[in-house]
């Protein structure tokens, strides 16, 4: 696929998050407060190298000058350093020195919202499903197959969740209940708002969920693909944030 495709695809992909809205904080706080707290739960580590300035803003909703200023201010903290010239970058110092991010304490008082959310997407999106494996065509599995493969080749988390919106809003969208897929794009949306940066190597372990998803489509399996689905969205409650008390 050509790059000026893929360029659209992402932006239709993430042209609807709202992503700045978290209570509290502003734009710039919440990039800041994401990226500490991802580092804080190991989930990025000393030495690190961060995607680039355009990437992490596409993967997060937001523009490349909040991403700019919330990596110096994390700079500013001792959290990353800035390196400039062919093999500079953002990366990661020291882990300890992201919980001296005050803003991290207001991302994670949305506990509750993040589990509401997750519940309300797997009511809506188990429906989706049922349908979907009632309705699906060939194309769309192929489709899916497609979204798959390029979430199992991502090198970067900005790359895997492109790849993930696309694969979730395409089954959403095989179900034909167009009417279902406003509520379904609020929870999704809603979520994306506490996205943090899971090293990609997780995520391609999370990615084989799908590629079982797909093969219960296939088969036009809606218990299947039900139960499949069900289990993936439910373990949110756990991998959000490393792990959320608040339920």
């Amino acid at each position: 696929m050509v790059d000026a495709e893929k360029a659209e695809r992402t932006t239709i992909a993430l042209a609807d998050p709202m992503v700045s809205g978290i209570t509290r904080l502003s734009a710039t706080d919440t990039v800041r407060a994401r990226i500490a707290l991802a580092i804080e739960l190991g989930l990025m580590v000393a030495g690190e190298q961060l995607p680039s300035d355009q990437n992490v803003a596409a993967a997060l909703g937001v523009s490349e000058i909040t991403v700019r200023r919330a990596l110096k201010n994390l700079a500013d903290e001792g959290v990353l350093v800035r390196k400039r010239g062919r093999n500079g970058g953002s990366f990661v110092t020291d882990s300890r020195a992201s919980t001296a991010v005050s803003s991290t304490t207001a991302y994670l008082a949305d506990a509750a919202d993040v589990h509401r959310l997750i519940d309300e997407r797997v009511l809506v999106e188990c429906a989706l499903v049922h349908h979907a494996a009632l309705n699906i065509t060939d194309a769309q599995l192929a489709q899916l197959d497609a979204y798959v493969a390029e979430a199992g080749a991502a090198q970067n988390w900005t790359e895997y969740h492109v790849a993930d919106e696309l694969f979730h809003c395409g089954v959403a969208a095989a179900s034909g209940l167009v009417w279902a897929l406003p509520a379904y794009s609020r929870a999704l949306r809603g979520l994306d708002r506490y996205f943090l940066p899971y090293p990609v190597a997780y995520r391609h372990g999370v990615n084989l969920e799908h590629a079982g998803l797909v093969s219960a489509l296939r088969e036009h399996d809606p218990i299947a693909a039900v139960d499949i689905i069900r289990r993936h969205v439910l373990a949110l409650h756990d991998s959000m944030f490393g792990g959320l008390s608040a339920r």
